[in-house]
């Protein structure tokens, strides 16, 4: 058994490209790419850390980031116990950007028809 988190829940790319069409994935994951990193931009800058990550974690939740998501949460709560400065916002833009990185090196093969 591995200690790494998984990253990318696959099948709920999977589902979710099934739900929308293939021309419809290619937009959801367009607007979720430029959404999250417009976020993870200025979310240090957030009057409301809360509700930024609370954002980003249901962006992240949907596309099947699931290791990203569960840092999102993580950060959230501590945000709604009053621990801002306890949210490790390196950690969450580098699991962003891998597994980022990773989607889109395995996404055409892993949804092909």
């Amino acid at each position: 058994m591995s200690d790494q988190p998984t990253l990318i829940d696959w099948t709920k790319v999977q589902d979710l490209c099934e739900d929308v069409g293939r021309d419809g994935f290619d937009e959801v994951v367009e607007l979720f790419l430029e959404e999250v990193e417009t976020a993870l931009q200025t979310i240090g800058m957030a009057e409301d850390l809360e509700a930024a990550l609370h954002f980003v974690k249901g962006c992240a939740l949907n596309i099947g980031f699931d290791h990203f998501t569960d840092l999102a949460a993580q950060g959230e709560r501590l945000a709604a116990r009053g621990l801002p400065d306890q949210v490790d916002l390196v950690a969450l833009d580098h699991a962003y950007r891998i597994t980022r990185d990773l989607f889109l090196s395995e996404v055409r093969d892993r949804i092909a028809a």
